[in-house]
Formats: C-alpha cells, sequence, structure tokens
C-alpha cells in the first residue's frame, strides 16, 4: 500500500504502555528489556480513526505517575507519520487483521518504579491504567499453547483441507491413510507456531566469517530478536528475493520447539521444557542489514523468508541437540556444513537465558542461529537444509 491509501486499512486506534527497563541506548534495545512478561498494557477499547476528536497525527498524549502528571506531548511527534508507518511496514511484510503497529515515543518518556501507579491518556482513546509491582509478586500465566505432538509428524494442504501427516518410504501418509507423495501436498510449517525468537551470531565459525561487517565482536548476553508469523512458510514453499538485493543468503539452523510452559527455568532443567525439533531456514537480505546487532524488520521480517519443517521431531528422538550435523546445499552442491556443537549459547543456556524476563509457551520456537558457509542465492535456486536426525527442508528461491 503506499500512504495516501494506508489509513484505509486501519480498524481504529488502541492506547498501549509499552514499557521498558531503562537502557542506554535506544537503537533496538535488547528483548529483555522490552519483551518481558506483561510490559505491554493495551487498552480495551478500539476506536475508528473517524471517531477521534483530531487526525490521527495530532492526538494530545499525557502520562501521570502516581497521580502526577510527568509528560506532556502529541501523536505528531514522529518523524514517520501513521500513514508512512504503514507504507513502509506493508512493502516487506503483511498486515493481518488483528495486528497492531506502535507508532513510538516521543523523547523524555517518564520513570516509574515498583509500587507506582502509571496512567496514560490520549484524546479520544480514553486513559489506561498500569500498577507496577516488583516482578516477584507476579505468577507466571498458564499455559495458552496447544498441546504438542508427541510422534514426528507434518502439516499439509490437500483436497481443500488440512491434514496431520506422517512419513512414509514413498512421501507422507496422512491420517486418514492415504499415501501420498511430497510434491502432492502444500507443506505448512509442522506445528501451530507460537512466538518466534531467533538468536543472531550464535556460533563462532560465523562470527569470524561476519568479522569485517561486525561492529562488535563480543557480547555479555544472547543476541536475539523477534519475528512475525507472516515470515513463516513450509518445506517446498517459495522465498522471494527483493530486485533490489544484491546479497540475499540461506541460514540453516536448528529450530527448538517449547512443549512445557517455561518460567526462570535453569538451564539443568530446561530439556525438560523442549517437545522437540524442525529444521528452519531464515534467509536474510545483506542490502538491507545497518548492523548485525539485532537486525531491522526488512532483513529478518519479510513474507515467506522463514522456512519451517519438514518434521516436527519428538524430543525423545533426539537425544543431544547438540550433536548434530547440518549442511546446505545449494542447487546441489554443499555450501554450509557445521555441527550443532558448536555453538556459543546451547538449548539449556538459551531457555535458562530466555525464560529469565518472558515466559515460554507450547509452541514457542527457537532458531538457535548458524555456521559459516553462507552464499549469495538467486532467482531459480533450490536450497536445501540439513540436520542429521531431524530432516531435509527443500526451499526454491524466487
Amino acid at each position: 500500500m503506499d500512504a495516501a491509501s494506508a489509513l484505509d486499512h486501519v480498524a481504529g486506534a488502541v492506547i498501549v504502555n509499552d514499557l521498558s527497563v531503562p537502557h542506554a541506548s535506544f537503537y533496538r534495545p535488547s528483548v529483555r528489556l522490552k519483551a518481558r512478561d506483561g510490559f505491554c498494557p493495551i487498552g480495551e477499547r478500539v476506536v475508528a480513526l473517524a471517531d477521534l476528536p483530531a487526525p490521527v497525527d495530532a492526538l494530545g498524549v499525557r502520562v501521570f505517575v502516581d497521580g502526577a502528571l510527568a509528560q506532556t506531548t502529541t501523536t505528531g511527534d514522529r518523524i514517520r507519520s501513521a500513514a508512512q508507518l504503514l507504507a513502509d511496514v506493508s512493502e516487506f511484510m503483511t498486515l493481518q487483521p488483528g495486528d497492531v503497529l506502535m507508532l513510538g515515543v516521543s523523547h523524555g518518556a517518564p520513570l516509574a518504579a515498583a509500587g507506582q501507579t502509571v496512567v496514560v491518556e490520549i484524546d479520544g482513546l480514553g486513559r489506561l491504567t498500569t500498577p507496577l509491582v516488583a516482578e516477584g509478586e507476579t505468577l507466571p500465566p498458564a499455559a495458552t499453547g496447544a498441546p504438542m505432538p508427541t510422534e514426528r509428524c507434518a502439516r499439509v494442504a490437500f483436497g481443500g483441507a488440512l491434514h496431520s501427516a506422517t512419513p512414509h518410504p514413498k512421501g507422507l501418509r496422512l491420517a486418514d491413510g492415504r499415501v501420498l507423495a511430497e510434491t502432492d501436498v502444500v507443506w505448512l510449517p509442522p506445528f501451530e507456531v507460537g512466538t518466534i525468537i531467533a538468536l543472531g551470531l550464535n556460533y563462532a565459525d560465523h562470527v569470524k566469517e561476519l568479522s569485517k561487517e561486525l561492529t562488535i565482536t563480543t557480547q555479555d548476553e544472547p543476541l536475539v530478536f523477534l519475528k512475525g508469523p507472516g515470515s513463516l512458510i513450509g518445506h517446498r514453499g517459495r522465498s522471494r528475493r527483493p530486485a533490489d538485493a544484491a546479497f540475499m543468503h540461506y541460514e540453516c539452523e536448528l529450530a527448538v520447539v517449547i512443549g512445557r510452559t517455561a518460567r526462570r527455568v535453569s538451564a539443568a532443567d530446561a530439556l525438560g521444557h523442549v517437545a522437540g525439533y524442525t529444521v528452519c531456514n531464515d534467509y536474510a537480505v545483506r542490502d538491507y542489514l545497518e548492523n548485525w546487532y539485532r537486525p531491522n524488520l526488512r532483513v529478518k521480517n519479510r513474507d515467506g523468508g522463514t522456512v519451517l519443517g519438514p518434521w516436527f521431531v519428538p524430543a525423545a528422538e533426539v537425544p543431544d541437540p547438540h550433536a548434530l550435523g547440518l549442511r546446505t546445499l545449494v542447487n546441489g552442491q554443499v555450501t554450509q556444513q557445521g555441527s550443532t556443537a558448536n555453538m556459543i549459547n546451547n538449548v539449556p543456556a538459551l531457555i535458562e537465558y530466555l525464560s529469565s524476563f518472558m515466559t515460554l509457551q507450547p509452541g514457542d520456537v527457537i532458531l538457535t542461529g548458524t555456521p559459516d558457509g553462507v552464499v549469495n542465492v538467486n532467482v531459480g535456486d533450490e536450497v536445501v537444509c540439513e540436520i542429521d536426525g531431524i530432516g531435509r527442508l527443500v526451499n526454491t528461491f524466487g
């Protein structure tokens, strides 16, 4: 969409209080500071743009802390208008009904502490009240994810319906017993995916490979970013290359699927919360990359840029997720080889770190990073990512 018609796609506006742990840099802060449990209170009432007392870019905003006015600003105090932001984001990712696009915060956001109450007012949208409590005073939310499979399986579309499937020597077997070739069905991600959590720079050899492009070479915590559901496609799907891209590459990754709610889990207990594994190919457009340190949406959240599958493999079939060979083939030629033994942060460490500030639910998936050997791929290339014991993920590049 273009900016002139962007607001025609908007159902309405709502108040959001985007809480954050104070930090020194606003350049894509760590998810540990922004994506904590309960850090995004949202109002109950969505107001149509036509019912607002002023244009969406000209609404008064007030923030109160314990009843005292702490900030006064307007929604017009932004680099991009609402319409322009919608146009820019929808250029590479499809926004669906129910998606929320937060428009940013003005400078001088006030600080508040546990025991205080924050109230946000926006003209025409009402008030959003958020009492702040110390983190230890709150209970983790109940599990919300769907029960995870207990056998190797896939999800496919065939004959106008969705089916579960299991491996068969001739391809796959549907739950009703029909045996089909791989090419007879449309493959979907093999389980109901929740939050997509991706790791950057999690293999030492890949860090070395990119050393000339990195502005940092050491890190004190895992480099984590989140991805939207529209980025996902399944086995044998087609990923698109932007017309102006000079360097777009694959990333073969072990994907870890959460099966039990995990909140403040120790590394020693972490694998007990894993339901299983699958293969991921997470593409990146190097041209659009501003910095490897938490890449921007245009690099990592493109429609169809994250391929997942073909099979969900239960954890019981994978005795050691850190002893798996992985490789990528482009048009039949091996271009990438590595081992999950070489992760900087292994699976238990990642679960311990993530669950220390955000509750992991069944169906959440952790993409654990890629080793060295990424190369540019072109329109028409077939890219195959293989992980020993997990599967062979085929993708066509267009």
